[in-house]
């Protein structure tokens, strides 16, 4: 997870590291760090993520990027953009 510099992040926003999360593999075995495929995700420089989102794993929120609240991003938001919704959905140019 990487946050750049100057950016807005809301109360009670999510983000989500693991594609398929689950507690134990299939033969009910307790899940280790091994078993876990953490995926990056990056909100770029000065963009704002209202409170309540819920942000997926493996995606780019771009610079100057809004999301709205209590959105869920699933797939890579594109820079100075807002997005809103679930699945969030470009709304307009910021």
């Amino acid at each position: 997870m990487t946050i750049e510099d100057e950016c807005f992040i809301g109360h009670h926003v999510v983000f989500v590291n693991d594609r398929y999360p689950a507690a134990v593999n299939p033969d009910g075995s307790p899940e280790t760090d091994r078993d876990w495929q953490v995926m990056e995700t990056r909100v770029a420089r000065r963009a704002s993520i209202g409170s309540g989102a819920v942000i997926l794993c493996g995606v780019t929120i771009g610079e100057g990027a809004m999301v709205g609240a209590g959105s869920v991003v699933t797939k890579a938001v594109p820079p100075h953009t807002i997005v809103a919704g679930n699945p969030a959905r470009v709304l307009r140019a910021v």
